[in-house]
């Protein structure tokens, strides 16, 4: 699905896309940033994050993004990294979309936790239990 449109929000902290069935996706700088799959922030053999947070300046910002060629290019400020981001690929790690809302994602003979639960859980004081392996 082609990207349509970008437009850069909060003084370049986030941008907003918008795809050619109409669906749109925001992103946040710092998390463009600490995902880009450029082959100084992951390694191209496995995808292997190469950076950690701590690397990422704390004032990441979005200085420009463009569309070109299905893709979204960024540049950050103030490193002055420049970016590519397939836009099939950031349709699918958009995370701002809302959760299911169906209850769970386990089959219905899977008995799932709750507070119901705790009248059937076996207790006992550590120390106790911890010498008898009974």
């Amino acid at each position: 699905m082609a990207l349509t449109a970008v437009e850069l929000l909060e003084a370049g902290t986030a941008l907003t896309l918008r795809w050619a069935d109409g669906s749109a996706g925001r992103f946040h700088a710092f998390w463009l940033r600490d995902n880009a799959l450029d082959e100084a922030t992951r390694a191209p053999e496995n995808g292997q994050r190469l950076i950690t947070l701590r690397d990422i300046p704390a004032e990441t910002r979005i200085a420009e993004a463009q569309l070109r060629d299905g893709a979204l290019e960024v540049r950050f400020a103030p490193e002055g990294k420049c970016v590519g981001f397939p836009g099939d690929w950031l349709r699918v790690h958009v995370y701002d979309r809302p959760g299911p809302s169906e209850r769970g994602w386990t089959a219905p003979e899977i008995e799932t936790w709750d507070g119901g639960l705790d009248a059937d859980a076996v207790t006992g004081r550590f120390d106790a239990v911890s010498r008898d392996p009974a």
